[in-house]
This record gives C-alpha cells, sequence and structure tokens, in this order.
C-alpha cells in the first residue's frame, strides 16, 4: 500500500459519491470505466454527471452558478485522483488544499 494507491482510492470513492455510479456498473466495461466517464464529461457536461441527489437548489443565480463550480472542481479532484498512472495523480496535499478551498468558498456562498 502507498499514499498513490491511497489517492487512487479516494479519487474512485468520490467519483462514486458524486455520479451515483459504482465502478462495477453495467454500463462501465473495457472501453468505458468510471475515471474515463467522469474525465470525458469535461468541460461543457460536467454537470450532467453528477448525481442529481447531490445537486441542491439555491436561491439565486450566483449562487447556483457558484455551486456549480464548486461541484465541477470536486469532480476535477476525483478524475485528477484516479489517474492510471500514480505519478500523474494529485497528491494527498493537494487534495486537502482544494477541498478546503471549496468549502471556503461554500462558506462565503
Amino acid at each position: 500500500m502507498t499514499s498513490n494507491g491511497d489517492v487512487y482510492s479516494f479519487g474512485i470513492l468520490l467519483l462514486e459519491v458524486m455520479t451515483g455510479k459504482k465502478p462495477t456498473d453495467d454500463i462501465f466495461n473495457e472501453d468505458l470505466s468510471l475515471h474515463t466517464f467522469a474525465s470525458t464529461s469535461f468541460p461543457d457536461q460536467v454537470i450532467d454527471v453528477i448525481d442529481g441527489s447531490v445537486i441542491v437548489e439555491q436561491s439565486t443565480e450566483a449562487k447556483a452558478k457558484k455551486m456549480e463550480e464548486c461541484l465541477i472542481s470536486i469532480i476535477k479532484i476525483g478524475v485528477s485522483c484516479s489517474m492510471d498512472s500514480p505519478p500523474q495523480r494529485m497528491s494527498i496535499e493537494d487534495v486537502v488544499h482544494e477541498l478546503q478551498h471549496i468549502l471556503d468558498v461554500l462558506r462565503h456562498n
């Protein structure tokens, strides 16, 4: 076990939570994985892969835009953590920093 393996597992878990899909779902095969499902949605269809139960209605357009940006950032973290090659994966320190930034943005929403 290495921290790179832990980062990969975290990335897959994050993508599962955000998309509502599991890597073992029938739609995934040798040509389509949970990682590629999420990564190919960038930049324009990211919201389409997010599970509807994750999206919270916002009272203003500005708040909705901020929430959308945060959800996209979370998917980016999941994709970055679940890269096939360990050196390409986001470091756990960067993950924590990015998640803290997202939390700060949401707190000031």
